[in-house]
């Protein structure tokens, strides 16, 4: 089984000073120092008092430097097969981000077939996102702003509105209460991402750079006070705030699936939230894990794994991929709809949602 537990400390200066996560609580801000987050006196503060924002210096030295201009690439020599990546799979074509890449920029701002995407990392929490950057119409472009309840806080750049980089939700500006379409993004390892996807293009960046500056794998011994200090509310405690689960959200319904209960299941897990059927589909032991809606149509399917691990539904017999994309049988061609979700720990999840369940393996 993969360790998902044990990763290298976030090398940011909040970093070197941390909290055991018993006793972490949504503490005052810390004093203002050099090179660290600080309050910005203007609107946005007022919406946001616990904000943390990045000061002009940090982004001049290249860390936090939006990625605009990815290179991708089929050839994969700059990778180890144990590199985390994260993974979009859109319109039947795969490309890959590792983090290593990703824990510089924390953001990219992609273009695929003219579909403005956004796809974010927190290395601190964990979380990885993507989205469609656009809203009414209009492309946006992001940047990391700054740090807000225990995740990182962007801006875009068209209006300067500040965004959870976890749910895709604007928190204060003119864009206030806009809410991106999350897209699904996969967190696996390279080797994991591409036997699911032999043809992916992958994310190019010079070897040397694979060092330093944050986590280069998902899981953390603590939580930087900078950020534990912009938490909304006290962490919620019902798991160690390292726990790596899959949130999953269906309206006001939010669920956090943890990874080892998922891995004790199998690859495919039927359940319902918030009035929705859906399907947990999971690699056992891995960090790969989304949920899907399982109606197609007027049809409820059931899914079930085989003694391959191969995962079919009962009604049609058909043969589903991670992606749930039906790649044979009479459904074949078939993609089972993106209900919202993601792995991260345990605490950032429950910052946005204090009221989600624990799901319990019976």
């Amino acid at each position: 089984m993969t360790d998902v537990s044990a990763r290298i400390d976030f090398d940011m200066p909040e970093s070197k000073d941390r909290v055991p996560w018993a006793s972490q609580t949504a503490a005052p801000p810390p004093a203002e120092s050099q090179g660290r987050a600080t309050p910005r006196k203007d609107d946005a503060c007022e919406a946001l008092p616990r904000a943390r924002f990045f000061p002009p210096e940090r982004f001049s030295r290249g860390w936090c430097t939006p990625l605009n201009e990815p290179v991708w690439t089929e050839a994969y020599d700059h990778l180890r097969d144990d590199d985390p990546v994260l993974g979009l799979y859109l319109n039947g074509r795969a490309w890959a981000l590792p983090w290593w890449i990703m824990k510089r920029p924390h953001v990219a701002n992609l273009a695929f077939d003219d579909r403005p995407v956004l796809v974010t990392l927190c290395p601190v929490c964990s979380s990885a996102s993507a989205f469609r950057a656009q809203f009414e119409g209009q492309r946006l472009s992001f940047r990391v702003r700054g740090v807000y309840n225990g995740t990182t806080l962007l801006q875009d750049t068209s209006t300067e509105s500040l965004w959870s980089s976890s749910t895709g939700v604007a928190l204060a500006g003119a864009m206030r209460d806009a809410v991106l379409e999350r897209l699904p993004l996969s967190q696996c390892l390279w080797r994991e991402w591409l036997t699911m996807h032999p043809a992916t293009m992958v994310l190019d960046a010079d070897p040397a750079s694979r060092e330093g500056l944050g986590p280069a794998s998902p899981g953390s011994p603590g939580i930087p006070r900078g950020f534990c200090a912009t938490l909304v509310r006290p962490l919620d405690q019902r798991l160690p705030h390292n726990t790596l689960v899959l949130g999953v959200e269906n309206g006001a319904n939010a669920r956090a699936y943890p990874l080892e209960a998922l891995a004790r299941i199998g690859p495919v897990l039927n359940d319902s939230l918030g009035g929705a059927e859906m399907v947990v589909r999971c690699r056992p032991g891995t960090l790969h894990a989304l949920a899907f809606h399982r109606r197609i149509g007027d049809q409820v399917l059931t899914f079930r794994s085989s003694e391959t691990a191969a995962v079919c539904d009962e009604e049609t017999q058909s043969v589903w991929n991670e992606m749930g994309e039906a790649v044979s049988g009479p459904l074949a061609g078939m993609q089972l709809v993106y209900l919202n979700s993601g792995v991260e720990e345990w605490y950032a999840f429950a910052a946005y949602h204090p009221d989600a369940e624990i799901f319990e393996a019976r």
